[in-house]
């Protein structure tokens, strides 16, 4: 700092060899400010900040508080007339800023807001002004030298960002600043909008929509050839896209898509870094629970574009460029970074075909259409993908296939070729849904095997030949198999599972071995009377001591209770044999052919201690539906004589105990469709607290009140009241009379109907007719309007030719009177009055003037 007398010059400098943080040339111009008879010159680099606060402090003697100084600047910046000064005004503020954040803001943020509207032309105060404004609204640092104790738990922070939030064109301001292609402004001014998202992100959307061109100024930010302004912008996005589904529109009818995919391919695809993940989720935002911008997704064709998402970006064989490869090539790399950018992609699937999704059926026909399920489908089977990305494979091809036939189909038509554990050689390709069994079957990792369950479930939901081949293939192949004696024997889809639920005891510490078998079948069974019907029909024995297969899970059922096996196996069995007796009467009978199949359950209810309440829930529910839907075709065990017994065995209110207790334990309610969420804990077995399928959970939740009710409400109180004859023919004439009626309206509504077409047809001749003439009389009118305008023309320019005349004539009688040619008045006037006779008296005249030439 430079001292010198008041009203002494000094010239000023500038240093062009000075950078900012070694990045851009800068100059820096001298000040000149004058307090109390001094004259201060600071620089405009940082020293500004002290040299300015020494030049505000006045005589030396005099002790200035930091809100005195604030005031001073607030008040040069406020009143002084060159930019110089207010520039140099702001640029102390900022470095006041930080120690005395109160002061600055609550005095400053009007100035501040008011040079942001009138001196924007000056990039340097523009960027000083919203680095100051982004300090003052950022969290706020506890800092002792600057509050007191007790000023310490306000957030200073967030009380300034309601303030500039408080009037819309603040805001706006903002987003007219983005338009300046400096590169500071753009980055400070982002930034500064980041934090008012932070601390007012609803007041902040709300000023951004009041905007006409807010929006479309904040998608431009993703065109900006400098990577900090569009990565700053691309997280302003992501933060301004979360749940406010207006600006999802509007985002999305800006090109959003296309420009963030054109991003995602010119990273490298799953091979970019951050910025793929951070376009990636920015389009998981606009989609996510957004039909309109889903509809939009797949009618720009973006779903086409998917695919191309899906590949390797590997060097050519000349190393001159890059080809696109498979993810399942041998040579992928597989980094964090490539692993979480290949599990959003698969996510984006995940979204626009879930099961919620009100277009989902579009949106999976377009699937269909772009060849993703075969890509899924190899993501799946490839030994050289992380389980991580196989499993959301799995749940991505779950969702791809739910419910829709036609891409059913592709995974009933795709065979998988596996390698052999035990040689070199390659086995038979195997059909893909045997290989999605096998892997939820086997001991990979759980979320990899709640995913293939997930995925099987989908390709049987709403598909009555899947669900009748899966039954079908029950019974293991023939003994005379000629595969038979090779180590790898080849089993059917169907034996599989049922073995695997059967044969529960030798994978004790893989509980889940037996649990996604039975959901996997009772999934084949639901909502399929074929089905159950078949599955009773099987035996499983070919010699004289065949057992049903409904006996066989019975008996596994009670050797798993008796062993104590895992609950998790039993509980499985049990939501097995609910969803087949549910609506099946004939499952019911068979059932209950057995007597001690119906002890069993009484017991296991009745039991006071030893028995896990989720078991005696699952116990109870399953009695209540064996009574629901007993038609007593079983004489032993009729409708009655099993209320009977509840009510001597068990009684009604230790039955509804069971059920309530288990209505409301939080194992039933965590299911989810998707077998296993992000949040499920661990036992201390390390396996996940996953007890009940949601096929199970949606039953007993809408056969809770019935089974309640009918367990204690006898036959003769379910039947409907006996009415007398005359009643019933009452009833039934009244029924006559009402359809009669019914008929005779149909009739006048038909004959309506057919008046109605009539008229409408002969309105519509007349309506033709009225139009033709009127097309008619507007052809007239437009060639009459022709006419008028010729006749117009024509006039003009006879009266521009009879001026013509006029004026000739009088320069002819002028050179008469030149010539010594007496003219009266009179002739004139005659002239004026009858210009055809004075142009003919004037011929004479006009011969002698050629006489006398």
């Amino acid at each position: 700092m430079v001292t010198v007398p008041c009203g002494t010059a000094m010239i000023g400098g500038c240093d062009r060899s000075a950078t900012i943080d070694g990045q851009i040339p800068h100059v820096f111009g001298f000040r000149l400010w004058q307090s109390e008879g001094i004259i201060v010159a600071a620089s405009g680099t940082m020293n500004v900040l002290f040299q300015g606060m020494s030049a505000l402090r006045g005589e030396k003697t005099v002790q200035q508080t930091g809100a005195e100084t604030v005031h001073k600047l607030c008040d040069r910046v406020r009143h002084s007339t060159l930019l110089e000064d207010r520039r140099a005004a702001v640029m102390g503020l900022k470095g006041l800023a930080r120690d005395w954040k109160l002061e600055v803001g609550t005095k400053g943020m009007p100035v501040l807001v008011n040079v942001l509207q009138n001196d924007r032309a000056d990039v340097e105060i523009i960027k000083a002004v919203t680095e100051t404004l982004n300090i003052l609204c950022s969290p706020d640092a506890l800092n002792d030298h600057t509050r007191k104790a007790e000023d310490d738990a306000e957030d200073l922070g967030k009380m300034f960002t309601e303030i500039y939030t408080k009037d819309p064109a603040n805001v706006t301001i903002l987003l007219d600043i983005l338009e300046e292609a400096d590169f500071y402004v753009r980055f400070y001014t982002v930034q500064l909008l980041s934090t008012l998202l932070e601390h007012g992100a609803t007041r902040l959307q709300e000023c951004i929509l009041t905007s006409p061109l807010g929006i479309s100024r904040l998608i431009d930010l993703l065109d900006d050839r400098r990577e900090i302004i569009r990565n700053e912008g691309l997280l302003l996005l992501i933060a301004l896209t979360q749940n406010n589904a207006d600006i999802q529109k509007i985002i999305a009818f800006e090109n959003a898509f296309e420009r963030l995919l054109a991003i995602i391919m010119d990273e490298g695809a799953t091979d970019g870094g951050i910025i793929v993940q951070d376009c990636l989720t920015l389009t998981h935002n606009l989609l996510k629970y957004n039909v309109s911008n889903q509809n939009l997704f797949r009618e720009t064709s973006c779903i086409n574009r998917i695919p191309s998402l899906l590949t390797n970006r590997m060097p050519g064989r000349d190393q001159s460029g890059t080809i696109d490869a498979s993810l399942t090539d041998e040579s992928s790399v597989w980094s964090d970074q490539k692993i979480i950018n290949t599990v959003l992609v698969l996510e984006l699937i995940r979204i626009i075909a879930g099961p919620k999704n009100p277009s989902a059926q579009a949106n999976q026909t377009t699937i269909c259409h772009t060849k993703i399920i075969p890509m899924l489908i190899d993501l799946v089977s490839s030994s050289h993908v992380p389980s991580e990305v196989k499993a959301q494979a799995l749940l991505s091809l779950g969702d791809a296939i739910r419910g829709h036939k036609a891409n059913q189909d592709i995974v009933t038509k795709s065979a998988i070729s596996i390698e052999s554990k035990t040689s070199s050689a390659n086995l038979p390709p195997v059909p893909c849904v045997l290989f999605l069994i096998r892997v939820a079957l086997d001991q990979n990792q759980f979320a990899e095997r709640a995913a293939s369950a997930y995925a099987v479930q989908s390709y049987l939901y709403h598909n009555p030949d899947a669900q009748l081949a899966l039954i079908s293939t029950i019974l293991a192949p023939p003994t005379d198999n000629p595969n038979e004696r090779r180590s790898d024997t080849p089993h059917s889809a169907g034996s599989l599972l049922i073995s695997a639920i059967l044969d529960w005891d030798t994978a004790r510490k893989d509980p889940f071995r037996a649990w996604f078998a039975a959901t996997i079948v009772a999934h084949a069974i639901s909502d399929n009377d074929t089905c159950k019907r078949r599955a009773l029909a099987t035996k499983l024995d070919e010699d004289e001591d065949a057992i049903p297969l409904l006996h066989k899970c019975m008996y596994a059922l009670l050797h798993a209770c008796r062993a104590g096996a895992d609950v998790r196996v039993v509980i499985a069995i049990f939501s097995l044999l609910c969803v087949w007796v549910n609506g099946c009467p004939k499952a019911v009978t068979e059932l209950l052919s057995e007597g001690s199949n119906v002890q069993f359950l009484v017991e296991q209810v009745n039991q006071s201690s030893g028995v896990n309440p989720l078991v005696q829930g699952a116990a109870a529910f399953l009695l209540g539906l064996v009574i629901e839907y007993n038609d007593d075709s079983e004489p032993t065990f009729t409708r009655s004589g099993l209320q009977s017994l509840v009510a001597s065995r068990v009684g009604f209110d230790v039955y509804a105990s069971r059920l309530e207790r288990l209505r409301e334990s939080k194992e039933l309610n965590s299911a989810c469709q998707h077998i296993l969420k992000p949040e499920t804990p661990v036992d201390a077995n390390g396996l996940p607290q996953v007890f009940f399928d949601l096929l199970f959970v949606d039953i007993f939740k809408s056969s809770y009140d019935a089974v309640v009710t009918g367990i204690s409400v006898t036959d003769s109180k379910r039947r409907a009241p006996q009415t007398d004859d005359a009643t019933i023919q009452s009833y039934r004439d009244t029924i006559t009379s009402q359809a009669q009626e019914l008929a005779n309206m149909r009739n006048q509504l038909d004959a309506v109907q057919v008046t109605l077409s009539d008229e409408r047809a002969k309105h519509a001749d007349q309506m033709k007719a009225l139009q033709e003439t009127v097309d008619e009389l507007r052809l007239e009118m437009s060639q009459e309007r022709t006419k008028y305008s010729e006749l117009a023309e024509e006039q003009e320019d006879l009266l521009v030719c009879l001026a013509d005349q006029d004026a000739q004539m009088k320069v002819l009688r002028n050179k008469l009177r030149s010539y010594g040619e007496v003219l009266s008045d009179d002739d004139d006037d005659a002239q004026e009055d009858h210009p055809e006779t004075t142009i003919s008296s004037q011929e004479p005249n006009a011969r002698l003037d050629e006489d006398f030439l």
